[in-house]
Parts: structure tokens; sequence; C-alpha cells
């Protein structure tokens, strides 16, 4: 259940193209999560900019299962919104190519099943999609 959930999650990002409202608003629950979870200013900046952290804490490890949750990917029970997230995924990565987003989302998802704490699972997973679509 937890690869299915996050195979779809794969689509979240942080680069779509938005109307500036709509960019506030995202960066407005970027900002409830960095508080929520008390990340520092310095880690919260290289979340929040979509930059890979080398060694995350717990709470930046979080911070992604957060904020798919505050973007409706994934409801409070961490199910996925295949609609959203589908949605969100085609946005963030219009430059690839729908069978290889397809293919990278089951392999991300798949690929860090092992992690039990969703934390981990979406960390790895939000790492594993950013390399392989932004390449």
């Amino acid at each position: 259940m937890k690869v299915q959930v996050f195979l779809l999650l794969l689509v979240l990002g942080v680069s779509m193209a938005q109307t500036p409202a709509e960019l506030a608003a995202y960066k407005e629950k970027q900002q409830a999560c960095v508080k929520e979870l008390k990340i520092s200013d310095a880690e919260a900046a290289q979340l929040t900019t979509d930059k890979e952290v080398p060694s995350p804490t717990a709470a930046g490890k979080c911070y992604y299962n957060c904020l798919y949750k505050q973007l409706g990917l994934v409801g409070a029970d961490d199910k996925p919104n295949n609609q959203a997230i589908m949605k969100y995924t085609q946005a963030r990565f219009s430059k690839a190519p729908m069978d290889k987003i397809k293919a990278e989302l089951a392999a991300c998802a798949v690929g860090n099943a092992k992690f039990e704490n969703k934390c981990e699972f979406m960390h790895g997973f939000e790492q594993c999609m950013s390399k392989a679509l932004k390449a």
C-alpha cells in the first residue's frame, strides 16, 4: 500500500507554471511546513528552493510529507489524491515525456518501499524523482 501511495506521489514539485496567487499560496504552504516542523533557516532555504540537502535532519526529511499533505496530494490518512498528483507531476516535469514520468514513478516508489517511516520514504522518493526527471 505504501508503494502505491508514493508511487503516485512522484508528481510533486516546486517549479510548476503558476499564477502569482498560486505561487504565493504554494510558498505559504512551504512556510507552514517549515514552521510546523521547526526546520532551521539554512535547511529551509535549501528545501524551499528545491535544492538537495546533503544531510537532512529528521524534520527536513518530513518536509515533503508535510508539503504533499498541504498541497492535497496526500490526505490526512496518507492516501494519495491520484488526480491531483497527476496534474502536479505533469506541471512540474513538463519537459519529461509521460512514459518516462510513469516509469520513474514506479521505479522510485519500489526503490523506496524499504522505508517503514513515511518521512524517510517521502524524502527518498522526492530525491529519486528529482534526480531522474530533472536531468
